[in-house]
């Protein structure tokens, strides 16, 4: 008995220990076994296949250049910081959010492949990187409880975090009424606040949002521009659409073709545009 009680907080400092370390991942392979996202087209095929359509399916890939910018020269030559996890999180807690669970040695490693695909062209590191994106799991359990913590607290592993009350058989579901809310997408789409209480200005999309629109009485929410008129759905179409461009923008033109006499006749336009934002924030921004 005395033995066991004399062990005991050697015990409890080896479980805790090996908790840590189980929730670290140390290649890009097993972080994304942590959190397998190829079981959810099984049941969601529509939205599985909307989603890979979308920007959040090539979040890191489509953002190599800023991302190089901020790990090989912000960081280290402007700041003069070293490259660490947190650093790395600056740009990955919203471009792959998955990345909160790499150990401090992969997130530095994610950094230098990004560095290597765009100011080497790497192709082998930008196919590795492309596996790194804003998947079901980012929005429906890493980043769920987020704009609420001190409310919901930390995600649960393996718990979908949905905002219906459609409670599924095939996994633990969990109703939240922050995921059908604009501060649900203004986490990354706005004003970012690192874990070291520095703020990163990537845009200023919520701000334009809540101070130009929302405070003029505008009601409707990202979702539903973005997802549920015209059943855009897993979508999420943003300035790269067309068609959600043209939603946004109202343009008329007035055309008068006139003619002036200075010792010729010579063809002159008049040529009056309107342009009016009918958005719910600033164009362009992201």
């Amino acid at each position: 008995m005395k033995i066991l009680k004399w062990m005991l907080p050697f015990l409890v400092i080896f479980l805790s220990v090996t908790v840590s370390m189980a929730e670290e991942a140390d290649t890009i392979d097993d972080l994304l076994r942590m959190y397998d996202e190829t079981t959810c087209r099984d049941c969601h095929p529509d939205q599985y296949n909307q989603w890979q359509e979308s920007f959040h399916a090539r979040a890191v890939v489509s953002s190599l250049k800023g991302m190089n910018n901020f790990f090989a020269i912000g960081v280290p030559k402007e700041w003069e910081r070293k490259i660490t996890k947190v650093e790395v999180l600056k740009c990955l807690d919203c471009h792959a959010p998955v990345v909160n669970y790499a150990s401090e040695k992969l997130a530095v490693e994610i950094a230098g492949m990004i560095i290597n695909a765009w100011t080497n062209k790497d192709e082998k590191a930008k196919k590795e990187l492309s596996r790194l994106n804003v998947g079901c799991l980012a929005c429906h359990n890493i980043k769920a409880t987020a704009p609420a913590r001190g409310l919901l607290g930390e995600p649960e592993r393996g718990t979908i975090y949905t905002p219906n009350m459609v409670i599924s058989p095939a996994h633990k579901t969990e109703p939240v009424n922050t995921m059908n809310k604009s501060l649900f997408c203004a986490q990354c789409h706005g004003r970012y606040v690192s874990s070291d209480g520095e703020q990163i200005m990537c845009n200023t999309l919520s701000g334009s949002y809540y101070n130009a629109y929302v405070s003029q009485g505008g009601s409707e929410t990202c979702q539903d521009c973005h997802m549920k008129k015209n059943n855009r759905g897993h979508l999420f179409p943003g300035g790269h659409d067309l068609e959600i461009v043209k939603e946004g923008i109202g343009f008329t033109a007035e055309i008068r073709g006139v003619r002036h006499t200075v010792g010729k006749w010579i063809p002159r336009a008049i040529v009056n545009v309107d342009l009016e934002n009918r958005a719910g924030h600033r164009i362009p921004d992201g």
